[in-house]
C-alpha cells in the first residue's frame, strides 16, 4: 500500500512538471511573438528621409526638439535649414517657440516686443546679446540674429494666438553688479538650469512646443565631459534637466560625408535607432574627461577609465546639410563696427580680464581693431 501511494506522488508530480513545461512553452513562444524574447533585429545602414515633415512628426510626441545651427554656433548652413523650418506651414500649426542660447533673459520683454513687430531701437536690443555671460562672442554692432529677424517677419504673417516666441536662455546676469569672478561664476554655473527653466516656464507649461537652437554640449543627454556620470548637479544639461523633470525629447545632430552621408540631398535627415551608425560609440568631443568632486571641484580622469555609449542613447537623428567644407560662419564672427563704437571695446575686454576668459580670445579682438580704420 505504501509503495502505491508512492508510485501516484511520483505520477502527480511528473504531471505536474509536464503542465508546467508546456505553459511556460506556451508563454515563451507569446514572448518571442511580441518580440520580448526575439533576437535583436540585425541593424541596417542609415536612410536619408526629408527633415522638415521628420522634424514635424517627431513634435507630435515630442514636445522638444534640440538642433544645433549646423557645424558649431553659427554655420550659414543650419541657420538658413532652421529659418525654412520655422517658415513651414507644418510647424507654424503646431505653436512652436524658439529657445535661443547666447541671448540674455533679462531682456525677453525687449525681444518680446521684436519678435511681435513693435519698433525697438537697436540701442536697446543689443543688450539681448551684448550683455550675456559670454564676453568672448562678439556678434557685432549692427548684426541681429537671422533667426529673430526671420521670427519677427514670420509673426508679421500669423494670428497673435499663433506668433512665435524668441526665448533667451542665458542667465539674467546683472553686469554692473558683477564686480570680481566668485560674482560671474555664479550666473556662470545657471547656463544650462535657466535654459531649462525658461522652456519650460514660458512654453512646456503653457502647452506649447519648443525647438531647442544650442551648442550640442548643452543638448547632451548624457554629458561626456563628467565621462557620462550625471550625478552631480554641474554634470546637468539643458536637455537631461528636461528629460529629468519628464520632458519627452528629440535630438538632432549635425553630419557629413563621413558618417555616411556622402551624396545625399541637402537637406536630409537620418533617424539613427536601429542602425549601424547608431551603434557606433559618440565621437570625442574637445575637451578631456573629468571626475566631479563633491566639493565641485574636476579632477582629470584617467583615459583607461572612459566609458562608451552607443550614439543613439545621446541623440535621435542627425541631419545632413552638406559635405563639411561646405561650413561657413553666419554672422561674422567680428563687425569692424564694434571697434568705432565708443565703450564697446574697453567694456568688452574688462569682462574678459573679469571673467577668466582666455587671453588669446582678448588678443584677437584687439588685433582686429587695430587693423580696422
Amino acid at each position: 500500500m505504501a509503495n502505491y501511494d508512492v508510485d501516484r506522488q511520483a505520477q502527480a508530480i511528473r504531471t505536474a512538471l509536464a503542465i508546467l513545461g508546456a505553459i511556460l512553452l506556451v508563454i515563451g513562444w507569446a514572448r518571442f511573438a511580441v518580440g520580448q524574447d526575439a533576437p535583436p533585429r540585425p541593424r541596417g545602414p542609415i536612410a536619408p528621409i526629408e527633415p522638415i515633415a521628420a522634424i514635424a512628426d517627431a513634435f507630435k510626441t515630442r514636445p522638444v526638439i534640440g538642433m544645433q545651427a549646423g557645424v558649431g554656433h553659427s554655420d550659414a548652413r543650419g541657420f538658413a535649414f532652421i529659418i525654412s523650418l520655422l517658415r513651414d506651414p507644418r510647424i507654424q500649426s503646431l505653436g512652436v517657440d524658439v529657445a535661443m542660447e547666447n541671448g540674455s533673459a533679462r531682456y525677453q520683454s525687449v525681444m518680446d516686443r521684436y519678435t511681435r513687430g513693435e519698433d525697438v531701437p537697436y540701442s536697446e536690443l543689443r543688450h539681448v546679446w551684448d550683455d550675456t555671460t559670454q564676453p568672448q562672442t562678439t556678434s557685432g554692432v549692427g548684426d541681429v540674429n537671422p533667426i529673430y529677424r526671420a521670427i519677427r517677419e514670420i509673426n508679421a504673417t500669423l494670428p497673435r494666438d499663433r506668433q512665435m516666441r524668441a526665448l533667451l536662455g542665458d542667465p539674467p546676469i546683472e553686469w554692473e553688479n558683477v564686480d570680481s569672478r566668485a560674482d560671474f561664476q555664479k550666473w556662470l554655473a545657471l547656463r544650462d538650469s535657466s535654459g531649462a527653466s525658461v522652456i519650460q516656464r514660458e512654453s512646456l507649461a503653457k502647452g506649447r512646443h519648443v525647438l531647442v537652437i544650442y551648442g550640442f554640449m548643452h543638448l547632451q543627454r548624457r554629458q561626456q565631459v563628467s565621462n557620462y556620470n550625471m550625478d552631480s548637479e554641474v554634470a546637468q544639461t539643458v536637455i537631461s534637466l528636461l528629460e529629468r523633470a519628464g520632458v519627452k525629447t528629440f535630438i538632432v545632430g549635425t553630419g557629413d560625408e563621413t558618417t555616411g552621408m556622402d551624396g545625399w540631398t541637402v537637406p536630409s535627415l537620418a533617424l539613427l535607432r536601429g542602425t549601424t551608425l547608431g551603434a557606433t560609440d559618440v565621437p570625442e568631443g574637445p575637451l578631456p574627461r573629468v571626475t566631479v568632486q563633491a566639493e565641485g571641484g574636476f579632477v582629470p580622469l584617467p583615459r583607461e577609465q572612459w566609458i562608451q555609449i552607443r550614439t543613439e542613447e545621446q541623440m535621435d537623428a542627425m541631419l545632413y546639410l552638406g559635405p563639411k567644407a561646405t561650413a561657413s560662419a553666419v554672422p561674422p564672427p567680428l563687425s569692424p563696427t564694434i571697434c568705432r563704437d565708443p565703450g564697446y571695446l574697453d567694456t568688452r575686454l574688462a569682462r574678459m580680464a573679469l571673467t577668466g576668459i582666455p587671453q588669446f580670445e582678448a588678443d584677437r579682438l584687439k588685433q582686429f581693431c587695430a587693423g580696422v580704420k
